[in-house]
């Protein structure tokens, strides 16, 4: 049997879905309101530089995120304030907030986002 080679560079991302009978509903709503409060904090945070728009020829404002460790800190103990699992979920919902955030930035330096906050609709978990 030949295996395909992989340029030693290229990771390969598997997923599984596993059958189990445990009730993980009330962990996929806290995580749910988790990223929505961390969205929430980061957003009411964000402050909005003008900046001048080469192709516009206008100004436009720009949302700048807070990234220090102090506010990333605060805001850990802020969400692990109530949090009754694993700590690690509140790391992770605070990365997936920012790359909410900074993908919905992106959308709207194009135009396809308007100046409103995220909304966070569906019931999910990063591990």
């Amino acid at each position: 049997m030949n295996t395909p080679k992989y340029h030693p560079k290229t990771r390969i991302v598997l997923t599984y879905a596993i059958q189990h009978e445990w009730n993980v509903h009330d962990l996929l709503r806290e995580y749910q309101k988790l990223v929505q409060r961390a969205i929430d904090e980061i957003w009411d945070n964000t402050f909005w530089k003008e900046k001048n728009v080469k192709h516009r020829k206008a100004t436009r404002l720009i949302p700048y995120f807070p990234k220090s460790n102090e506010f990333k800190r605060k805001l850990r103990n802020k969400l692990l304030d109530g949090w009754h699992f694993a700590k690690h979920y509140v790391d992770s919902a605070m990365k997936t907030a920012y790359s909410i955030l900074k993908s919905r930035r992106q959308n709207y330096m194009r135009g396809k986002r308007r100046k409103k906050k995220h909304v966070v609709k569906r019931k999910f978990v990063r591990v």
